[in-house]
């Protein structure tokens, strides 16, 4: 299966059972409209087909155990496109560890945010793309919370469920984050 429709894309996020342990905040959402692509990536998003995105927490906000996920999906109808909205996607500011982390899929980066306050609130954002299909993975949360071995955790589980949906598989794929 080259290209994800609506329902593959549904498929392929992840839920309560792939991560044991998490509260899923909301349910799974799947756009066809393109308004959720179009808001982060613009024209980019003209050849993509759905998007998808779901998100998880853990630990009580505004405490050190604080984290949360945030996975999105874009599934476009070529490669090239996907290839184009992959370039489209912001990079934000590289890890300051200048570590470029590990490669997932076809094309992979990392890069991470923190933003101050009495609160501080770290970021690490994995972008990578799977064949015609585009991912865009947050961990964020208390500054002890958010690591990056947490974050290419919850890029890898996002990869290996797009994968298996590629493979014409139903995702299976689960993730224990520490």
């Amino acid at each position: 299966m080259s290209v994800l429709k609506a329902r593959h894309v549904n498929a392929v996020l992840p839920d309560k059972a792939s991560l044991p342990g998490w509260r899923q905040v909301g349910s799974r959402s799947v756009d066809e409209s393109g308004s959720l692509c179009e808001d982060v990536a613009g024209d980019a998003c003209e050849s993509v087909i759905a998007t998808g995105a779901a998100n998880f927490t853990r630990g009580p906000q505004k405490t050190d155990t604080w984290l949360r996920f945030s996975f999105t999906v874009y599934s476009c109808r070529t490669e090239g496109a996907a290839q184009r909205l992959y370039k489209a996607l912001t990079d934000d500011d590289p890890r300051p560890d200048g570590a470029g982390g590990p490669q997932f899929g076809d094309e992979s980066a990392v890069s991470s945010d923190l933003l101050d306050g009495e609160y501080p609130v770290a970021y690490i954002h994995n972008k990578v793309r799977v064949g015609s299909t585009v991912l865009w993975t947050y961990a964020m949360g208390s500054e002890k919370a958010v690591t990056s071995e947490r974050a290419e955790m919850a890029a890898k589980l996002q990869t290996q469920r797009v994968q298996q949906a590629h493979k014409g598989l139903e995702p299976t794929a689960s993730a224990d984050v520490p």
